[in-house]
């Protein structure tokens, strides 16, 4: 899905579709605060749901004869390292140091989370069909009007967009650890 398409349907929400619609037609400049504001909101937006709700995960395949990987030879920007196997799918040990990891010397499968890089308004979301237009544009509109100073509807918005984020999470299969408490 193109990141156009979630900042329309967040315009829409907030009813300011004709003039964003507009300024990316090229028809009226208008719209070019909003729909500015409207594209850096959901980059933040995508942010946040990558780093503490939704994790986005990619894998690569490296050699190595040092068994070190610098973070910069992967393609995403690394959040967290996941694990380390080689090519049969065994676990390999690895430990994790500020601008690089280090493991055994070999052909090994990286699996990490990662943050998305900021896009162009004409760019794709990394999120593709996994989580819904309507999730994403629910979270900008609730950031836009944040930025605007309309706090009771930024409120309602983001209660909408946590929602969202919940019923997306319960469907997930991956594993949650509740919380620990000391008694």
């Amino acid at each position: 899905m193109k990141i156009k398409e979630v900042v329309l349907s967040a315009a829409r929400l907030l009813g300011i579709e004709e003039e964003v619609a507009a300024y990316f037609a090229d028809t009226d400049t208008l719209g070019k605060k909003n729909a500015e504001l409207l594209t850096t909101c959901f980059h933040l937006v995508e942010n946040e749901l990558a780093i503490d709700y939704l994790p986005l995960i990619n894998e690569e395949t490296y050699s190595t004869e040092t068994g070190q990987i610098l973070y910069s030879w992967l393609q995403k920007r690394v959040l967290r390292v996941l694990e380390v196997r080689n090519l049969q799918g065994d676990s390999l040990p690895f430990k994790i140091f500020p601008k690089y990891l280090t493991t055994q010397p070999s052909t090994v499968r990286v699996r990490y989370t990662f943050v998305p890089e900021e896009k162009d308004v004409d760019g794709e979301c990394e999120y593709g069909e996994n989580v819904s237009k309507r999730l994403l544009a629910f979270g900008v509109a609730a950031e836009y009007c944040l930025a605007m100073g309309l706090f009771e509807e930024a409120a309602v918005w983001d209660r909408k967009y946590k929602d969202a984020i919940e019923s997306v999470r319960s469907l997930a299969p991956y594993k949650r650890i509740s919380s620990r408490r000391w008694i």
